[in-house]
Order: C-alpha cells, then sequence, then structure tokens
C-alpha cells in the first residue's frame, strides 16, 4: 500500500505511541470502525482526529456517535465550532477548521467539555495548548486506492491506551 503525500502535517504530541493500524477500503469499513469504537466511547474521553480535507474525519464521528446510540444528527460543525448531541453517553464534537485567526483558546472554553462528555475534536492542532496529556489520537491518511484510508491510532497516556485496546 502506499500512502500518498499530500504535505499535509499531522497533529502530533510529543508523548504518542502508536496502538494499532486500521486500514478501510471503503465507506462501510470507516462506518464500522467508528461502530465500534462509539461502543467504547464514555464521559470523559477525548479523541483528536487528524487528516486533510475529506479524509473521512466527520464520517468517522458521525459512526461513533451512531455507536453511541445517540440519536444526534452529525453534521460538520465548521461554521459554529462545537456541537452536542446527548443520549446515553453526551458527545462534544467540535471542529476547528475554520477557527478565527487569533481567537484565545481559553475563549473558547473547550475545557469543560473534558470530564462531562465524550469529546471528539477535528483540527486539534488549532487549539493544542487546551488539550490535556491523555488522549486518543486517531490520524487518517490517504492512500492510492481512492476509497481506501489508512487509521492510525495513538495513546498519550494510561487511559487512552486502554480504550484502544478495548476496541481492538
Amino acid at each position: 500500500m502506499i500512502i500518498l503525500d499530500n504535505k499535509f502535517e499531522h497533529f502530533s504530541k510529543s508523548n504518542e505511541q502508536l496502538e494499532e493500524t486500521i486500514i478501510s477500503n471503503s465507506l462501510n469499513d470507516t462506518i464500522e470502525l467508528g461502530l465500534r469504537i462509539g461502543e467504547k466511547v464514555t464521559n470523559g474521553i477525548i479523541i483528536l482526529l487528524s487528516g486533510d480535507l475529506g479524509a473521512g474525519k466527520t464520517e468517522l464521528v458521525r459512526s461513533i456517535v451512531k455507536g453511541t446510540k445517540s440519536d444526534g444528527f452529525v453534521r460538520s460543525p465548521t461554521f459554529v465550532l462545537i456541537n452536542n448531541y446527548e443520549g446515553p453517553v453526551n458527545i462534544t464534537h467540535c471542529d476547528f477548521y475554520r477557527m478565527e485567526e487569533g481567537l484565545e483558546q481559553e475563549e473558547i472554553g473547550i475545557e469543560e467539555y473534558f470530564e462531562d462528555t465524550a469529546t471528539l475534536i477535528e483540527w486539534p492542532e488549532r487549539i493544542i495548548k487546551s488539550l490535556p496529556d491523555d488522549c486518543v489520537i486517531i490520524k487518517i491518511y490517504f492512500t492510492e486506492n481512492e476509497n481506501q484510508r489508512k487509521f492510525l491510532l495513538y495513546s498519550s497516556g494510561k487511559n487512552s491506551k486502554k480504550f484502544i485496546n478495548g476496541i481492538k
């Protein structure tokens, strides 16, 4: 498999550790991965999604939310930054792609969600100073096959490692 080099620089944490590599050969594979993740999601888990435009971050979020048995309709929160979905597990979905330049991270108040909801963050590199040490990091790569993606799952602490091991 060839990973396409499109010059996108993925988010990284200094303490991240690769735990799992998953190949998705179709949208259905990606949905299945999201459903598996969603079944294990609990309040307090923070999942960072890193990938270029069109890589499948929002599709993965959509299936994670569905996997939690939430009835919420997931749309990209690009213009409002944060959407909340209520269900057996409350989900906070953040998309910081269009975050206003110069907006102070403290003004967003993302930290208030970390304990009471499962927090899914697209474009985490835009708020790096606001992120806790222990997060699940999912990096999504395009491959030479149009519908194929490579998902690399990283832990950055004890809780994220345990979470990833639970979805293997």
